[in-house]
């Protein structure tokens, strides 16, 4: 067993030190995860903020080309995340052989998916006129999808990497990758967007460059720490390449495209509220984006602590030990409500201050500010929701929350934020305040749905022994 990154409880412990034991081990894995995605999250922050700083056009342009490529992007890393159970199961079943192979079937279904993304991403006016994206907006939205798609291929290699290191607990490399790309983004920013050392001034498609070179830069550095680092080394993930294997594939698969799907969902719905308020101009629009940003960078930390649950849980249940992966699930879930009240309170008081940080517009502000009020509402529940799915991946259970996402955002939370935002069926209509009160209602029905699931999972079934042996037996 790895007791170095996840021990083992011992029978007989105090309740009080069990909890102790798991929060620390949680700690140790999902402490570099929270820096891989805040930092993550930073380079869409600054992206705004820098744009925003530029015009509200190009912050406008830039948060619709972001609310397009995130969805499409999210359903591509949902299904390649489906290798960190499968990496963790088998290095908690002590079968670090089967590890390689897993992780190379997640190559080749990344560069697939990067043909397709590519191949879409820079033929992508057409749809924003088919959209009826704003004039002056979409040819900013445009360039920017145009330079995106060039950084797909290294974002998605990079995240395989990331989920064969996450598998082995080894959550820092990732973490020294985001920081490397944040440093490169940040100047390329400053250069490309406003014009400087003699380049011209491309406002937000300054962004899109700017951040496909930062990502070829993190999936170098994510290459060099694999290759080189001892921890990796158990696993011969560059001794050969693996061909593609269409079984092993179709198994990844199977696991992994509901995930995707539960990432589409989610994501998607964000990108279609944005899409419904292009209408209403670049103020509204980018009052979204800014609430968006600031719930966004608060959703990291348990986003963060439900993929830390999918590797304990994961390991755990590999290991033989259905009783410590439902407690240690049901201690993520806890930690989750405590985070989730810290941050509601922060949200409802310190509102207003937080959306000057992004624009200095009185009227974005004003509306942002009160969008994050309502943010504050959801907290709770969507730091709820989150964790359950991430422990429930690591029981390898994808399909039945993806189907549980779909009723509470689409058949739920849309249509609610539709007839409140975009028609007058409950009164004057809300627009963007509209949306968000749908927010409330889909996340908190998700948040239900998702623990009674692990609640009744991790009691009746937690995961049987395996029966087989080899990559499709683990994804089973």
């Amino acid at each position: 067993m790895d007791q170095e990154h996840q021990p083992i409880p011992q029978a007989g412990q105090p309740l009080r030190q069990r909890w102790q034991g798991e929060i620390r081990v949680l700690a140790v894995l999902g402490g570099p995860i929270v820096v891989t995605q805040l930092l993550q999250m930073a380079t869409g922050v600054v992206d705004t903020i820098m744009s925003g700083r530029a015009s509200a056009q190009d912050l406008a342009g830039v948060s619709i080309g972001v609310s397009l490529w995130i969805p499409i992007f999210l359903f591509s890393l949902g299904t390649l995340m489906a290798l960190t159970p499968v990496v963790a199961h088998a290095r908690g079943a002590q079968q670090d052989d089967e590890i390689a192979p897993a992780v190379y079937q997640g190559f080749w279904i990344s560069l697939l998916a990067s043909v397709l993304i590519v191949a879409l991403l820079v033929n992508i006016d057409p749809v924003l006129g088919w959209i009826n994206v704003n004039d002056e907006i979409r040819p900013i939205t445009a360039g920017y999808l145009y330079a995106m798609a060039f950084g797909m291929p290294a974002i998605l290699g990079f995240n395989v990497l990331r989920a064969y290191a996450d598998g082995l607990s080894l959550t820092r490399p990732a973490m020294i990758a985001s920081i490397i790309s944040l440093a490169v983004n940040v100047p390329l920013n400053y250069v490309l967007i406003y014009g400087k050392l003699g380049f011209p001034a491309f406002g937000g498609v300054g962004c899109g460059w700017a951040s496909a070179a930062a990502l070829w830069v993190s999936f170098a550095v994510m290459i060099g720490y694999v290759a080189l680092a001892r921890g990796f080394r158990g696993t011969w993930l560059f001794t050969r390449v693996h061909p593609p294997q269409w079984q092993q594939i179709k198994a990844l698969l199977k696991l992994g495209v509901p995930i995707g799907c539960s990432y589409l969902v989610e994501s998607s719905m964000f990108s279609v509220i944005a899409l419904f308020l292009a209408v209403y101009g670049a103020v509204v629009v980018a009052s979204h984006q800014i609430a968006l940003n600031v719930a966004s960078l608060v959703f990291m930390i348990p986003l963060s602590l439900g993929l830390a649950l999918t590797i304990r849980v994961g390991f755990l249940s590999g290991a033989g030990q259905p009783l410590a992966a439902r407690f240690s699930a049901f201690t993520g879930v806890a930690l989750a409500l405590i985070y989730g009240t810290v941050s509601a309170v922060c949200l409802w008081v310190f509102a207003p201050t937080i959306v000057s940080w992004y624009t200095p517009e009185y009227q974005v502000q004003r509306l942002a500010a009160e969008l994050l009020v309502l943010a504050a509402v959801f907290q709770l529940t969507d730091a709820v929701q989150v964790t359950c799915a991430g422990a429930l991946r690591g029981y390898k259970d994808t399909a039945v929350p993806m189907v549980m996402t779909v009723v509470a955002f689409w058949l739920l939370c849309l249509p609610l934020g539709y007839g409140l935002g975009m028609t007058d069926w409950f009164g004057p209509a809300l627009q963007a305040r509209g949306f968000w009160i749908g927010l409330v209602l889909g996340l908190s029905v998700a948040a239900v749905f998702l623990s009674t699931r692990l609640y009744l999972l991790s009691r009746r079934r937690i995961l049987p022994p395996q029966t087989g042996h080899g990559f499709s037996a683990q994804v089973r």
